[in-house]
């Protein structure tokens, strides 16, 4: 119970146990189904009762909870002895009334007032804790990405806007679904001779050194036609040689090695952390494995994906880096991270990988997928890779 205050959890017990009773089963659920269904009902009931819950901190002790009820950690293939396929939600309202829900609800409050006002204020706080719960509970509130469809459905978006880091593309997607493509005023002006109209809306994204910059949706911008090519998007896969070796220069100052890899088609990479000194004013080292037998295109996917194990903390932390250890129990849920963030930045540079049926079988990954820190990620991998490539890039 490290990251719960253990004397709230047994007085809060009885009515986790009620959200149990009403959102899960323990013969027919995984542990994460589990979680998922709790986290949609909390927030449903609490919703329909126009109030607002922290359902990120719910969320930390009901896992207790399922811990402690042994709830299984993956699902056994069908001809063996063990859970059958899960239902991924459950409400038994009839068995459980939405009072013990609320109940629990506000042991978690949050006014909408509050919740908004923190949202503006994280914008100035230098607090990268503080500012993914925030935009955790939006993700939450808005139930924008509840679904792998939506899920999927963002990380189509975010590729389509490369211009644009990752984590910003989120924070378009979120506040006005459906954009096509936006930008500053001052590249509208540079690339395509528009501006916008008067009394447009403006976009919020962060900036570099901020705090926020304002972009505008195509839609409005006003001036000259937009060309049919304007944001048309080269997927020819081409990855130079030169590339490779300057991003392999530029990786070897940053401490991170590539071991080139002499293996079948079947293999593809590693990553591992090689020192462990802990100091702020020095970057760890790392070694990234890459098979040299696969194509350009491939080794360009396996490096995104080992960078991403190690940004995302799965080989350890880095304090320099500003990278803190984070490994999920899970092997396949750290796979469908790093997986996550290759196909990203992949896409967004034109080359097309095999994650695309990984991404789309692999279950019960995507609610407990950290999108703020996958994007974030994203952005970090891109940097390091000198990513997307500068022709493919629509503002220069």
């Amino acid at each position: 119970m490290s990251r719960i205050d253990e004397e709230r959890y047994w007085e809060l017990r009885e009515h986790l146990l009620a959200a149990e009773a009403r959102f899960c089963d323990c013969d027919t659920m995984t542990f994460e189904d589990a979680l998922n269904s709790f986290s949609q009902g909390l927030r449903r009931v609490m919703r329909g009762h126009g109030e607002v819950v922290d359902i990120i901190e719910a969320k930390r002790y009901f896992r207790v909870l399922l811990e402690e009820r042994l709830y299984a950690r993956e699902i056994r293939e069908s001809e063996e002895v063990g859970i059958p396929i899960a239902r991924m939600l459950i409400d038994r309202a009839d068995l459980v009334p939405d009072q013990e829900i609320l109940a629990l609800g506000r042991a978690f409050h949050k006014p909408v007032a509050a919740a908004e006002r923190d949202l503006f204020d994280a914008v100035v706080i230098a607090d990268e804790e503080r500012d993914r719960a925030l935009v955790d509970q939006l993700i939450a509130d808005t139930q924008l990405y509840d679904s792998a469809k939506a899920i999927k459905d963002l990380l189509e978006f975010t590729v389509r806007l490369r211009h644009i880091a990752p984590f910003n593309a989120m924070l378009l997607n979120i506040q006005k679904p459906g954009l096509s493509f936006a930008a500053r005023p001052r590249d509208w002006w540079e690339r395509f001779r528009r501006r916008p109209k008067p009394y447009a809306r403006p976009l919020v994204v962060l900036r570099n050194f901020g705090p926020v910059e304002f972009v505008y949706d195509v839609l409005d911008t006003e001036g000259e036609p937009l060309p049919d090519s304007a944001f048309s998007f080269p997927t020819s896969g081409k990855v130079s040689s030169s590339w490779l070796a300057a991003v392999e220069h530029k990786l070897n100052r940053a401490e991170i090695r590539i071991l080139w890899l002499d293996r079948g088609e079947y293999t593809a990479g590693h990553a591992r952390r090689l020192t462990s000194h802990g100091k702020k004013e020095r970057l760890e080292c790392f070694e990234v494995g890459v098979n040299r037998n696969h194509p350009p295109a491939a080794q360009l996917v396996t490096l995104a994906h080992e960078l991403a194990h190690i940004f995302l903390g799965h080989c350890g932390s880095d304090q320099k880096r500003g990278v803190k250890f984070n490994r999920p129990e899970d092997l396949a849920l750290r796979e469908v991270e790093a997986e996550t963030v290759a196909y990203l930045v992949a896409k967004r540079t034109g080359v097309s990988p095999r994650s695309e049926s990984y991404l789309d079988h692999y279950k019960g990954a995507f609610d407990q997928l950290d999108l703020h820190r996958i994007l974030k990620v994203a952005s970090a991998v891109e940097k390091q890779l000198d990513l997307p490539f500068q022709e493919n890039r629509i503002f220069r």
